[in-house]
């Protein structure tokens, strides 16, 4: 079956204005259970120069940029995919024999520590602290019982609020709150888990599920870091280990590093940002 996306972002400014290198986020990152057809980028106005890159976390990004000045800036993104339905299993991993969450979190190999050293950094939340911990001594460190039950929780106990161009991303405000877009819900789970010694990163992309509502297509999620698995996606948003119908388009140790459209301007202009994104599903057996 094939997903058809459209993603539009635009840029209006009051006047015109001259726009620093940009670094856009469109391009989904490749994962074993689809594969890239198409993929069509049209930027208006047209750029002086753009190249395909990868950032230092392996994102596929485009470095755009612009000798005129313009009063607009619009990015059209048109992506399809071929998704092995049904093929993919979220859960079929072994972790290394030794994997028990203790309190001093998972055992990263020697190798491998530096390199995580960022997916591990937070600051500190007593109370998310507190519940994330009762959660894994309860199933006895059992790392995947204990994400299990970490994302029912999250999912029957906060409600999930649409995406809003700015998010909080506050893990103890979303935790009090008790309620949370998908980014907050995401970096809250990310703190929680980092705090117990579990290595995350956090993911935005594009999710095809007809759970989500409509305005929820353009998603946040967390991915573990767990030793002998790799990265393992998480969405507390819906509860669940993350599926065929996940598109990463970028991942990082921050958030910033993951929107859409990244980069500045000169000008004393004001600007208005319109978004439209759309999912078609189609192909089915």
């Amino acid at each position: 079956m094939k997903l058809r996306i459209k993603h539009t972002t635009g840029y209006h400014f009051s006047e015109e204005v001259f726009l620093e290198p940009h670094y856009l986020n469109f391009k989904p990152l490749p994962r074993p259970y689809y594969r890239l057809e198409d993929f069509n980028l049209n930027i208006d106005p047209e750029p002086t120069g753009y190249s395909e890159r990868l950032d230092a976390e392996s994102n596929r990004v485009f470095q755009v940029w612009m000798n005129e000045l313009t009063d607009r800036f619009r990015i059209k993104a048109e992506i399809v995919l071929e998704i092995n339905a049904g093929e993919y299993s979220p859960l079929k991993f072994i972790l290394d024999p030794w994997q028990i969450l203790e309190p001093g979190g998972l055992t990263y190999s020697e190798t491998k520590k530096p390199f995580i050293a960022p997916y591990l950094n937070t600051a500190f939340y007593p109370e998310p602290d507190s519940f994330t911990k009762s959660i894994f001594k309860k199933n006895k460190g059992d790392v995947v019982a204990g994400l299990f039950e970490l994302l029912d929780q999250i999912y029957l106990k906060w409600t999930h609020e649409k995406l809003e161009e700015e998010s909080e991303l506050d893990p103890q405000l979303c935790f009090n709150k008790k309620s949370g877009s998908c980014r907050d819900l995401a970096w809250m789970m990310i703190s929680m888990l980092r705090m117990q010694g579990v290595a995350c990163r956090f993911v935005s992309g594009y999710a095809y599920s007809e759970d989500l509502e409509e305005g929820h297509e353009l998603h946040a999620w967390v991915e573990a870091c767990l030793p002998g698995a790799g990265w393992v996606g998480l969405d507390p948003s819906l509860g669940l280990f993350t599926n065929e119908f996940y598109v990463p388009v970028a991942a990082s140790y921050n958030p910033a590093n993951t929107m859409p459209v990244i980069g500045t301007y000169r000008g004393d202009a004001r600007s208005k940002m319109t978004t439209s994104l759309s999912i078609e599903r189609s192909g089915d057996n």
